[in-house]
């Protein structure tokens, strides 16, 4: 690597100015643990700070329904070949009510709701009207669900969602059996109806290429996204990519730093698994999970991976947000 010229694009990012593709994959091949990278960590976290006021975030999720998924996605607990139909269930409506009163107390900021891609779409609006009413009016409401047409979309809208959880997987089409075109398809519908796009790059794993992160980096560019993420591939035994393997903390952090300071997103910059290092990369915004995680065999997330509000609460201030 041109040392000069990676000095040259680190000034380019501590000033503030835009950063182009091949500015990223120039970045996203700095050695870790170099002074390179401490700079380039730094540089994206004193940028987050600035824009988000200091202010960390936690996002909320229910898992709704848990069923053999057709998306038969390599990295999901649910997927067709590896969940047990046995174990399929979808959660009483008053039990989500009382999740969502509790994260709404504790102090959330916004409340997601997620299916798997073949859970009945009618039903999922029936569904999320009815937790819709514990919500507090100003709060955010965000679906995360399969693939969808403009209508639908615009049926979200009317049913109080203000977001849509969307993105175009790494490996699309090859680990899933989703079609990526339709992957884009929704996030156009999403845009068209006046929905908030929320994107993230993932799931990370080690087979990744710079040039993959990238694309889906630039993605989240394109439409544009208030809330950006990044997520690392977490090995959930008995899944066809288990044996992969993770990507380590330290990875996850340089493309985190990467991605706040490409995107640059107005209102958050999440991070999963999240880490007191990634919260010090650029990272704002962490995921309190209950019920079923599609990182998680417990069907019962809150028990297990998912993080608790308390556990978030303290990771932001380990790493000095405010809450």
């Amino acid at each position: 690597m041109n040392t000069k010229r990676l000095q040259t694009i680190l000034d380019k990012a501590e000033a503030g100015d835009t950063l182009n593709r091949e500015d990223a994959l120039q970045l996203l091949v700095i050695e870790n643990g170099s002074s390179e990278y401490y700079r380039l960590l730094g540089i994206a976290n004193r940028d987050a700070r600035l824009r988000f006021a200091g202010e960390g975030r936690i996002f909320a999720q229910i898992g709704i329904e848990a069923s053999p998924c057709t998306a038969n996605c390599g990295f999901c607990s649910l997927a067709e070949d590896v969940f047990d139909p046995e174990n399929s269930f979808v959660l009483p409506v008053s039990e989500a009510g009382n999740m969502t009163d509790q994260l709404v107390k504790a102090g959330v900021d916004d409340l997601f709701l997620m299916t798997t891609a073949n859970y009945n779409k009618e039903e999922f609006l029936r569904y999320a009207a009815a937790v819709r009413k514990h919500l507090p009016e100003r709060m955010r409401f965000v679906a995360n669900v399969g693939d969808f047409d403009d209508t639908y979309a615009q049926r979200l809208k009317q049913a109080g969602f203000t977001g849509v959880y969307h993105i175009r997987r790494l490996g699309e089409g090859t680990d899933t059996r989703l079609d990526p075109a339709q992957r884009i398809r929704t996030l156009d519908a999403v845009r068209k109806v006046g929905l908030e796009l929320y994107y993230c790059v993932e799931p990370i794993g080690p087979e990744h290429t710079l040039e993959e992160i990238t694309d889906e980096i630039f993605r989240a560019k394109e439409y544009p996204v208030g809330v950006m993420a990044v997520m690392k591939r977490v090995c959930v035994p008995g899944t066809k990519l288990y044996s992969r393997g993770e990507i380590s903390a330290a990875e996850l952090a340089k493309i985190c730093a990467v991605t706040e300071l490409c995107v640059r997103p107005k209102r958050a910059m999440g991070v999963h698994e999240p880490d007191e290092l990634c919260l010090m990369s650029g990272a704002n915004q962490i995921y309190a999970e209950v019920s079923v995680n599609p990182r998680d065999r417990n069907l019962q997330t809150e028990q297990s991976r998912g993080a608790s509000i308390e556990r978030t609460e303290q990771l932001l201030k380990a790493a000095e947000w405010k809450r």
